[in-house]
């Protein structure tokens, strides 16, 4: 059942700034059947208004405020938005914050996510929703307000907004930040929780007996002694930042089969580096540079399949629907760039479909459609695994390995997972439906809850 509908915000400046008017249907659906006064909500801020049911024109669907109090209440005319009423009263919108790190650049104040914004807030509007981006360094706490960002065709406006019913983090290493503790106790909830290292999901995974099976053996490093005892048993190895993204200061090594020592590569500014040394001590000491004073994991190489020469590896984005529920969004395989140790698309590499790569290295159907099944019930389960420990979450990219043998990997998952691999194999509407998806799940979070999209 639906507990909200949408509604037709209009203004007349005949009306005083105290009073809304609706429409008979609305009344109805919301139980009122005579004037009354009613709280208003919007985000975190709340007004005490006069309701008056009109029930002498044609109207479907409206409020009717004064042009001081629809602004007041953060709407604008002629435009469409949500409203649920509770025993606290109506909550209008909802209120749907995105938060990002603000560049100087007018015409593209959040970076590299300025275009992805745009989208997003586009979906914000057409669901209902009051929906803006903004840096948590804006927050006027006193006032509780925030400096927001919106767009239009004319380009991006600066407005002051309430704090949101709910928020989608974008920022760069947002589970850092104070701001999102105390949004918490003000009531505001989050689309995704903080952060999980990669060892911190492994140790996740692996208490549930049905994801055993598709982890590589993996340790954290307490002494190089423990690379040397993996590579013994493997002959190579991933060493891999606990809390690292985007495929940096991933190293790997090899052991030599016809000399003593190690062979080493990483990746530079895109540039791959490597080398050779005689004794582990060497290897530690050659390896500082990248690895710094970061915990590592060390994990067996698997050994994928390539695509022309070069490593892939699979993309699946789940996303929460409008009900809350774990959606497999879109699958995608990503292929490193020629000679890299990694498939990551920032680094240089590009977009394969996946039915392109099965059928590059299996001959048999049903093989493609076991190993199709398999990933999907690995990345949902996987997620769903991830989320009971974390904390409610909303999105995630699973990075899954295919071996050469057909088995399945699980390599890492990613709270904050990038589309662009989709738009590389040329498929817009799973990059479209992976924006909308959001926002339906942050209506759905904020208590807008509906069995429509």
């Amino acid at each position: 059942m639906s507990n909200y509908t949408m509604f037709a915000a209009s203004s007349n400046p005949r009306l005083e700034d105290n009073t809304v008017l609706i429409t008979q249907d609305l009344a109805e659906m919301f139980g009122l059947t005579a004037t009354q006064k009613l709280c208003f909500h919007v985000g975190r801020f709340k007004k005490l208004l006069t309701v008056v049911v009109r029930n002498q024109d044609k109207l479907k669907n409206g409020m009717t405020f004064s042009p001081a109090l629809i602004k007041k209440l953060y709407l604008r005319k002629d435009q469409k938005y949500g409203v649920k009423k509770d025993i606290h009263g109506f909550h209008l919108g909802p209120v749907v914050g995105i938060t990002a790190d603000l560049f100087s650049e007018h015409s593209r104040p959040f970076g590299n996510q300025t275009f992805f914004f745009q989208q997003l807030l586009e979906a914000g509007r057409n669901l209902g929703e009051i929906c803006f981006a903004f840096s948590p360094l804006s927050i006027n706490w006193g006032r509780g307000t925030v400096v927001g960002y919106t767009y239009s065709p004319k380009g991006w406006k600066k407005s002051a907004y309430p704090i949101p019913d709910v928020i989608y983090p974008r920022e760069k290493n947002y589970s850092n930040h104070n701001y999102r503790r105390r949004l918490e106790k003000l009531g505001t909830r989050f689309f995704n929780p903080p952060v999980a290292g990669k060892w911190e999901t492994y140790l996740i995974m692996k208490k549930n007996p049905n994801l055993v099976k598709y982890l590589p053996d993996t340790s954290i490093i307490r002494s190089f002694n423990q690379i040397d005892t993996m590579l013994k048993k493997y002959q190579a190895v991933y060493l891999k930042p606990v809390a690292g993204s985007r495929g940096k200061n991933i190293i790997k090594v090899v052991k030599k089969k016809r000399a003593p020592g190690y062979e080493y590569q990483y990746e530079v500014n895109g540039l791959s580096i490597k080398g050779s040394v005689p004794t582990l001590s060497r290897l530690q000491s050659s390896l500082k540079r990248v690895m710094g004073n970061r915990s590592y994991i060390v994990q067996k190489q698997i050994d994928l399949l390539k695509f022309e020469g070069n490593i892939i590896d699979v993309r699946i984005l789940v996303q929460k629907n409008h009900l809350g529920d774990w959606e497999t969004t879109g699958i995608a395989c990503r292929e490193g760039r020629r000679g890299s140790i990694t498939s990551n698309i920032s680094s240089g590499g590009n977009g394969r479909k996946l039915d392109m790569v099965l059928r590059r290295h299996f001959d048999d159907e049903n093989k493609h459609i076991e190993i199709l099944e398999e990933i999907k019930y690995l990345a949902i389960e996987s997620a769903r695994t991830l989320e009971k420990v974390i904390g409610q979450a909303g999105e995630m990219g699973v990075d899954i390995g295919i071996d050469r043998s057909g088995n399945i990997w699980f390599i890492e998952t990613n709270l904050r997972p990038a589309r662009h691999v989709f738009l590389l194999i040329g498929e817009q509407d799973t990059r479209l439906k992976s924006v909308e998806m959001p926002m339906l799940y942050l209506r759905y979070l904020a208590g807008f809850s509906s069995k429509e999209r």
